[in-house]
């Protein structure tokens, strides 16, 4: 660095703890540092030894110590690219050696003030303000001897020797230490902004928190280990905070506050009548470490009752062992987030008293239409009249609207009571594609099935053969002039009865193979291929294939084909707990 340049890169922030800014003021309070010793010591040996005054040299170093104060008051040392430690020391050094060499025989103390310089310039430049000194303190010793103003004795050498060796490691040991505070100094600047911009980060994270807490239609509750709220942001949740910041101020005994004011609500159990206990609350369990999912429960407020859907979540804190091992997280608090279902619920039961309503109505005047149609056929078989197409198109017809009520029905019903015995499933392939066989006829579709073994499933018979009923029905409507192949196998490791329907079809669309299995569901292609239906075989298929524990898979692809797999327990296993 050279000496006059600006320092501010490298010592300003030691700088600035140590001895404040570089402007006036401060350049002048720090050059006084060497300033009133010296001037001390100049009145004090001038009082005694008035001949002093008599040396130029001594007066010379005077006028330049005065002439450096005033330098280092006046000199706007802001404005230009100046260093004032370096500057003024390298004066101080000046004045030192002229006082020194003027007094030499009264004064030789005055070689130790050359420590204040030598120890500005190690603060300010370091390790070669120390080198800059070290060379000063040699000149300030050995100029008497080059003028000839002191003779060369051991006693004179011992002094050139030791003197600089003193001041040099002053120096030395304040260069060290200052660049061991700076280094500190800069490693904390850099951890505070570090800081800063987490602190910074974590503020916008939160105000992004907020707004998107305030923008869904989402009640969520956050509370702390102890139960105590930190997030809220729905006003009816507020109120329950306030309800119970009071009970906790009042004294009340740690399992009311713990509610955070549930206990002032009405809650009930889904079918709207029976009232949940305190401790079966969503916030009373979720304090209590409980973790679930979609309670659902009814609210009764102000004569108006609303359905919610509650889910709650424990807060995870990492935390690690005196070795500095992570370790298990702890719950830190808890998050409860209530849905408002019900629209939802609203909804399910209108379209379930639809489906009822409906299907009430059809099946009665189908049952008089089909049974009016054997009456009738009966009166023309009487009269000679064995073949009428007519008739048959009416049976036709009137059959299939009543098996649309069959499936309407079945949807309908929230719980289908499942039977499951050994089954083999080979025999009910065959009894359902000996149902489905007229239906092939009319579209030119071909049955196939491949069951080279006998495979045993846990099931009920008849609910089986509605699910491979519903499945190869889809298949020969949506596989027209092709062959529908029914697989039979098994997979040992699950433990788990195969069956798969295998179709070269109009194929389904990625995205309508997630909606499917909806109920009344219809996709493009089956619109598209005008086949009648409601939009239930699969869904039906589903509910019952889960209500067995077995899973229905879909594999699709638009204009290639469709393969539908049932899985089912094998008999010997543990049915799953659906019925």
């Amino acid at each position: 660095m050279p000496l006059f340049a600006s320092s501010d890169s490298e010592s300003v922030p030691l700088t600035r703890i140590l001895l404040g800014t570089e402007g006036k003021e401060s350049s002048l309070e720090r050059h006084l540092l060497l300033a009133i010793p010296m001037l001390l010591l100049g009145v004090l040996f001038t009082v005694m030894y008035p001949e002093l005054l008599s040396h130029g040299a001594f007066v010379a170093g005077y006028a330049v110590l005065l002439l450096s104060l005033i330098f280092a008051a006046v000199f706007p040392w802001d404005r230009f690219r100046a260093n004032p430690s370096v500057v003024l020391a390298l004066l101080g050094f000046v004045a030192i050696i002229l006082a020194r060499i003027g007094s030499l025989t009264v004064l030789d103390v005055m070689g130790l003030l050359a420590v204040f310089p030598m120890t500005r310039l190690a603060v300010s430049i370091k390790y070669r303000g120390v080198a800059i000194g070290m060379g000063a303190t040699i000149l300030m010793m050995i100029a008497p001897l080059l003028l000839g103003l002191t003779p060369l004795s051991s006693q004179v050498v011992a002094r050139l020797a030791a003197l600089p060796l003193v001041i040099f490691f002053v120096g030395l040991a304040v260069a060290f230490i200052t660049s061991r505070l700076e280094g500190q100094s800069q490693t904390l600047l850099r951890t505070s902004q570090q800081l800063a911009s987490a602190l910074a980060q974590s503020q916008e994270k939160e105000e992004l928190l907020r707004s998107v807490l305030s923008a869904i239609d989402v009640g969520v509750v956050a509370m702390d280990a102890s139960g105590v709220p930190s997030v809220v942001n729905k006003r009816g949740f507020r109120e329950d905070m306030a309800i119970s910041a009071e009970l906790r101020e009042a004294g009340a005994a740690r399992e009311k506050w713990f509610a955070m004011g549930e206990g002032s609500k009405e809650l009930f159990e889904p079918d709207k009548v029976t009232p949940i206990p305190a401790e079966r609350r969503p916030l009373a369990r979720a304090i209590r470490g409980e973790e679930y999912s979609n309670m659902l429960f009814w609210e009764r407020r102000e004569g108006r009752v609303t359905a919610y859907s509650a889910t709650a979540r424990p807060i995870r804190m990492a935390t690690t062992t005196p070795d500095a091992i992570p370790a298990a997280s702890a719950a830190a608090g808890h998050v409860v987030a209530f849905a408002n279902v019900t629209q939802l619920l609203d909804s399910a039961n209108a379209q379930q008293e639809f489906v009822a309503t409906i299907s009430h109505e059809l099946r009665t005047p189908l049952t008089s239409i089909l049974g009016y149609t054997e009456m009738l056929r009966d009166e023309l078989t009487d009269a000679g009249m064995t073949d009428v197409p007519s008739l048959k198109v009416i049976e036709r017809n009137a059959t299939k609207l009543r098996d649309r009520v069959s499936d309407l029905v079945s949807s309908a019903e929230s719980t289908l009571s499942i039977v499951p015995v050994p089954t083999d499933l080979r025999s009910c392939i065959d009894a359902a594609i000996s149902a489905i066989e007229p239906l092939a006829t009319i579209h030119r579709a071909a049955l196939r099935t491949e069951a080279p073994e006998c495979v045993v499933a846990l099931a009920d018979p008849q609910r089986v053969g509605q699910i491979l009923e519903n499945i190869i029905s889809n298949a020969v409507k949506y596989s027209p002039s092709t062959t529908v192949t029914v697989v039979l196998g098994r997979d040992a490791s699950a433990h788990q009865a195969v069956v798969k329907v295998i179709d070269h079809g109009v194929g389904i669309s990625a995205e309508d193979q997630q909606k499917v299995f909806s109920r009344f569901f219809r996709s493009n292609s089956a619109r598209e291929s005008q086949v009648s239906g409601f939009g239930l075989g699969l869904n039906i298929a589903k509910s019952l294939t889960e209500r067995h524990g077995g899973t229905l898979e879909l594999d699709s692809e638009l204009g290639v084909g469709t393969t539908i797999t049932l899985r089912l327990p094998m008999a010997g296993s543990e049915p799953s707990d659906n019925s």
